[in-house]
């Protein structure tokens, strides 16, 4: 799941819905869409038994045309040869070409950046034509070209691959953007305490509220979901590693030693 960031669409989003860049998670990504070394977990401000179902994961070339919702106010290409160009890229992906390269390099949506991917959304945030044709994809399949009003898609459906976790954090003086004035040598104390409490078989959102540092201890660590590939990769590969219902061992990033708790 998305990690605390709303569905936001750039160009094949719900017409009525606020028509800005997808982005995923802002705090996990920089402005090339390039992981984050620096990157905080954000909580989802959904419950697990609150996330919409079905999910969907997706990405796109958009072909825009000079009168489509959108378009870039310099962009001169009419209705027509916009088809025209959409289904020579379709004919150059039944071929065999790579559809993120073809999208980083012929999208007119600001996801061209990601090869198009527009991350993980449910129902009712796309323009209806787009939704239901990715419905209408297996996972691995791309669709014939689809029109909405912001021009012609290409889309292939993805894999959601997404788990929901919560983590103890445990911070020291050197690191950037904390306000802990421990030492790491504390910090290994700490952590280490945290995780024998964990070991004796107190709860988890009990140590949690005990130790953790940041915003997420009063949470009992509850992180909500996330995609894999969106958080930094020493917590991503921990995380992913994980069984539902299994804790990891004390897991150092850029932003301090974590103990991890895959809840699904």
């Amino acid at each position: 799941m998305i990690f605390a960031s709303s569905l936001i669409v750039l160009l094949a989003c719900n017409p009525e819905s606020k028509q800005e860049e997808h982005t995923p998670n802002p705090s996990a990504t920089n402005s090339e869409g390039d992981a984050n070394e620096e990157a905080i977990p954000q909580p989802d401000r959904h419950s697990v038994r609150e996330v919409p179902r079905p999910r969907l994961h997706a990405r796109h070339i958009l072909v825009a045309y000079s009168t489509a919702n959108g378009a870039n106010p310099t962009l001169d290409r009419t209705k027509e040869e916009a088809k025209i160009r959409a289904e020579q890229l379709l004919k150059q992906i039944d071929q065999g070409a790579d559809f993120g390269d073809l999208a980083k390099n012929h999208s007119d949506d600001a996801s061209r950046k990601r090869g198009g991917d527009l991350g993980v959304f449910t129902k009712g945030i796309m323009h209806k034509n787009f939704e239901d044709a990715t419905l209408a994809l297996e996972v691995g399949q791309h669709s014939e070209l689809v029109e909405t009003p912001f021009g012609f898609h290409l889309i292939e459906r993805l894999p959601v691959i997404e788990a929901h976790v919560a983590h103890v954090l445990i911070q020291w003086a050197d690191l950037k953007r904390t306000t802990s004035d421990r030492s790491r040598e504390d910090a290994v104390l700490v952590a280490e305490q945290a995780l024998a409490e964990l070991n004796a078989g107190r709860p988890f959102a009990e140590v949690a509220k005990k130790f953790s540092d940041g915003p997420f201890g009063s949470r009992g660590g509850n992180l909500g979901w996330f995609q894999k590939g969106q958080m930094v990769p020493q917590f991503d590969a921990a995380a992913f590693e994980l069984e539902a219902g299994d804790t990891s061992s004390i897991v150092e990033s850029a932003n301090g030693f974590h103990i991890i708790h895959r809840i699904e």
